[in-house]
């Protein structure tokens, strides 16, 4: 038994058994937190204790269903514990003692303790000849975490092993390389500091648990020390605790938190699915609120104070403004609309038909603005709404977001609450796809002298702006530029029929501070050699400025290539002499233009003009003759 007060881990795993109760979240902790770990850990001295926090238990009084550790509890007296509070740490702590062990050798000790004993103390413990062991910590049963846990972590084999990674799956592994890498050259002296360090030194201030429902109480209010719940994990919480307050039969109630437990396990699973790019908790949660539940826009938090304080409370449970049927339809449709989330970000591993995830990857290169919740309620009727329909939804959605916020510069804003609305009303069929469509098309374009939020003299203007303001440069700072280029390379793609992209949206979009990014390229560059001005040497210097930075002078390009290339003459970027760099060889704009026989302002005015023609073409606008375009590309000074 563990009594209250402050103990070592050597003292707090003597005779005990623990396991993360399934109201729990998983293990969260990512590179922070174990970096602050590890520092502390470096930083303690070998004979000073350190208050490492609170580790609040409960006492298991039924533990019948773990029928593997039975025998350590009743035949050996072990007592079983749930971790109410500190699981975080007392599992980075296990974790950190596992890569220890696998450190040594089987013939090795650390502080006179044989590797053997350290692992039957603190990892597992085999009954008859081995075949079955009992994990003196780990996770209730059924959690992926659990067999994750065993498998990956602890390096056993498991024949129930359901292969399911999550988000925090993904961290046990990153916590086991980090331990792995941070003692890779330790000796043994120096381990035997650590071992000490981390079972003798490091203090729980230990508190047990009485009353079974003040653990769920507990759980909220004590767990936001260190790395803060998200209130998705909160509302897994919430939503058990309210389980044990219905009335029903205890076979429904224990269903319906097994049906808690399948819903978040599905949850984190499809939010963790993409491990280069997870998905946010609360992100999602707010999502799936806006779609299911009454959008309103009073404060940031609403989502929380709606779900959390309003509706999923035990006053209003217990005065009958909820039941189980209602906590049962939404645990439902969180559960199934995860998937469809995971699909809108990730859209090539969906089944959806090949129009629909080019516009979804549209939308993800663009950006969905407010329009996520109407594209996941969208996305579930896929069975029912014909796949041409959701093109056509999905196609106006990238146009309102590319006319009104990159063209017209209006607000981030600009018409979120009407879309929230819509997605909570298409999802529960009370409106329909041609509804969507004509009310966003009329916010575009405006219906019955309402003229729409489209306005392309605000482009002319901004255009301006960038050309005219100090430290801005014309279309090169535009916000809208890599989108248009992007798009107008996939159309060159189009034409020439050919299957291969030869530019990656996600490298063009990155920040340029990463690696292996593809930047956008003056042809006509700033500081050109000799060579350039035979065309350009009788401008003003405003007029270069403004030839520089004009729309037909831009071109998206490797960092490598741009670095190679930059202030070279024009028949050397075309080709180099090594054979190796050019535009010949580049992505369909860069061999567009390496048709080119010279680079001229004539060749920057054509170009820009037939972009702005693909602009038009692309999002069915107008943007004026062509006195106007020149006026928009700022060479309006060039001679016809």
């Amino acid at each position: 038994m563990v009594s209250n007060g402050l103990k070592d881990i050597a003292r707090i795993f003597e005779g005990n058994v623990f396991r993360i109760p399934d109201y729990q979240r998983g293990y969260s902790w990512t590179k922070k937190q174990l970096d602050d770990f590890w520092e502390d850990l470096e930083n303690l001295s070998d004979n000073r204790n350190h208050y490492t926090g609170v580790l609040i238990l409960e006492k298991v009084k039924t533990y019948s269903k773990w029928e593997n550790d039975l025998w350590l509890i009743d035949k050996k007296g072990y007592s079983p514990y749930y971790v109410v509070d500190g699981q975080q740490r007392l599992i980075t702590i296990i974790i950190l003692i596992q890569t220890i062990l696998e450190k040594l050798k089987n013939n090795e000790q650390l502080n006179y303790n044989s590797k053997e004993e350290i692992a039957e103390k603190y990892i597992s413990q085999s009954k008859g000849r081995g075949i079955s062991k009992t994990f003196i910590f780990g996770y209730e049963k059924d959690n992926p975490s659990y067999e994750f846990l065993k498998t990956k972590i602890f390096g056993v084999k498991s024949n129930s092993s359901q292969d399911i990674e999550t988000l925090y799956t993904a961290n046990l592994e990153f916590a086991k390389k980090f331990f792995r890498e941070s003692i890779e050259n330790f000796s043994i002296p120096k381990m035997e500091k650590l071992f000490k360090k981390i079972t003798r030194l490091l203090k729980f201030n230990v508190y047990e648990i009485e009353e079974d429902l003040d653990v769920f109480i507990a759980f909220e209010t004590m767990n936001n020390r260190g790395k803060k719940l998200s209130h998705l994990e909160l509302m897994k919480n919430r939503i058990i605790y309210l389980s044990t307050l219905l009335e029903n039969e205890p076979c429904d109630k224990d269903a319906l938190r097994r049906n808690v437990n399948d819903a978040w396990k599905t949850i984190y699973e499809y939010l963790g699915k993409n491990k280069k790019n997870p998905l946010d908790d609360d992100t999602y949660l707010k999502n799936h609120w806006i779609m299911y539940f009454k959008y309103s826009r009073k404060t940031a938090n609403d989502y929380t104070n709606f779900l959390l304080e309003e509706k999923f409370t035990a006053k209003n449970l217990l005065k009958g403004g909820l039941s189980a049927d209602d906590i049962q339809e939404y645990i439902t449709s969180i559960q199934d609309s995860v998937k469809i989330w995971y699909f809108i970000h990730n859209p090539n591993s969906s089944n959806y038909d090949s129009e629909i995830k080019k516009w979804l990857v549209k939308l993800n290169n663009i950006g969905f603005s407010a329009f996520k919740p109407l594209v996941m309620a969208i996305l579930h009727k896929v069975d029912k709404v014909s796949s041409n329909e959701i093109v056509e939804i999905l196609k106006i959605m990238e146009k309102y977001i590319f006319l009104i916020f990159k063209i017209s510069r209006r607000q981030s804003n600009t018409g979120d609450s009407e879309f929230y609305r819509f997605a909570k009303l298409f999802y529960y069929d009370d409106l329909s796809i041609d509804d969507i469509k004509q009310q966003i098309t009329v916010w575009i374009f405006g219906n019955d002298g309402w003229g729409g939020y489209f306005d392309k003299n605000k482009f002319f203007d901004y255009i301006e702006d960038m050309f005219e303001m100090r430290g801005k440069k014309g279309f090169y700072s535009w916000n809208g530029l890599k989108y248009v280029l992007y798009e107008y390379d996939y159309s060159l793609q189009e034409h020439s029929k050919e299957e291969h992209k030869k530019i990656d949206w996600k490298e063009f979009n990155k920040e340029k501070k990463k690696k292996n990014y593809i930047t956008i390229e003056h042809i006509y560059p700033k500081k050109g050699q000799d060579c350039w001005n035979k065309y350009f040497g009788e401008y003003s210097e405003d007029e270069k400025f403004k030839l520089c930075n004009s729309l037909g002078n831009l071109l998206p390009l490797s960092q490598r290539k741009n670095s190679s290339l930059q202030n070279d003459c024009f028949d050397k970027k075309k080709h180099q002499d090594n054979g190796k760099i050019g535009y010949f060889n580049g992505s369909y704009s860069e061999n567009e233009v390496a048709q080119k026989e010279n680079w001229t302002p004539k060749e920057i005015l054509e170009r820009g003009l037939e972009i702005i023609k693909f602009m038009e073409e692309r999002w069915d606008i107008e943007l004026g003759d062509d006195k106007e375009k020149k006026e928009l590309l700022n060479i309006d000074f060039l001679e016809e």
